[in-house]
């Protein structure tokens, strides 16, 4: 399997977003690529394109991201008996909380499932602690050589299949 988010398709998420105003606590199903770096990538063009800051940003992913379903109370997977009834295709969960009046009013937790059976907690193991949003953007945005990869930069593996051989 590869290790590029946007080679192909990935498990969806479930994003919590709280404390934005106007917004109740709301629950949205990111029904495909919910992985880190797919999630970061939405939220950066939110802020970056829309102009979305602070409480804006979830308005602005919305509008952006017609794919986000917010998810029926009835089916709370936390409300159930076991941690088995989260949906198996949910690879992450994200919390996204909004505390105006901070220095970094936007802060996102983040998780990522476990195989079956390896946690009591669900099976979930925590990839970040509430950090500020531009640092989550930061570390799964751009990889470890300090470029930032977009759609349009080719893969090391693309550039020598690109490149011309010797006769």
């Amino acid at each position: 399997m590869s290790s590029d988010p946007d080679s192909g398709p990935a498990p969806g998420a479930l994003l919590s977003c709280l404390g934005f105003p106007g917004w109740g606590g709301l629950h949205l199903v990111v029904p495909s690529r919910g992985q880190p770096p797919a999630l970061a990538r939405r939220m950066e063009l939110c802020r970056r394109d829309d102009g979305a800051a602070g409480g804006q940003l979830l308005a602005a992913l919305l509008r952006r991201h017609r794919d986000l379903e917010p998810l029926d109370p009835a089916l709370w997977p936390w409300a159930g008996d076991s941690a088995m009834a989260w949906p198996r295709t949910w690879g992450h969960r994200y919390l996204l909380i909004c505390r105006w009046g901070s220095a970094t009013p936007l802060r996102i937790a983040a998780w990522k499932r476990q195989g079956e059976g390896q946690s009591e907690q669900g099976g979930w193991a925590r990839l970040c602690a509430p950090i500020p949003l531009s640092c989550f953007s930061e570390r799964f945005l751009t990889p470890r050589g300090g470029q930032e990869m977009t759609r349009a930069t080719p893969s090391p593996t693309t550039i020598r299949a690109m490149a011309p051989t010797a006769q």
